[in-house]
């Protein structure tokens, strides 16, 4: 008898220490986060102050051909948005179109052609 109460006591124990760990490792990482937050939010506050340019951007309808479902789309998208001075793009392969917003700064009218007729299908720029 005396031996199965300390069984049960030693059990106990055992499952209360992974229990005790994982509440620590909980209440460790909401403090760390806490801090990150605050230096993140401070650093983002004096950025802000700093960098105040205006950026000017552009907007092209591309007409596509040669796309033949959404996975085409999809690609094309994928392949834009990777192109650096793309701010956004959206393909429709309904449509057969993408609608690409861009700096031009950055990219040109052409680079962004070229990118879509590298994947393999013609691109022109609608009037």
């Amino acid at each position: 008898m005396i031996e199965q109460q300390e069984d049960i006591k030693q059990a106990r124990k055992k499952r209360f220490k992974p229990v005790t760990l994982f509440i620590t490792a909980v209440f460790a990482l909401a403090a760390i986060a806490g801090t990150s937050a605050l230096i993140v939010g401070a650093k983002s506050a004096d950025s802000a102050a700093v960098v105040s340019t205006v950026v000017n951007t552009e907007r092209i309808v591309v007409a596509i051909e040669g796309m033949h479902c959404t996975g085409c789309s999809n690609g094309i998208k994928a392949m834009l948005k990777r192109t650096k001075g793309v701010v956004s793009a959206e393909v429709s392969y309904e449509n057969k179109e993408a609608s690409v917003e861009f700096n031009p700064a950055d990219v040109t009218r052409d680079k962004i052609l070229e990118v879509i007729t590298n994947l393999g299908y013609k691109a022109s720029i609608k009037g």
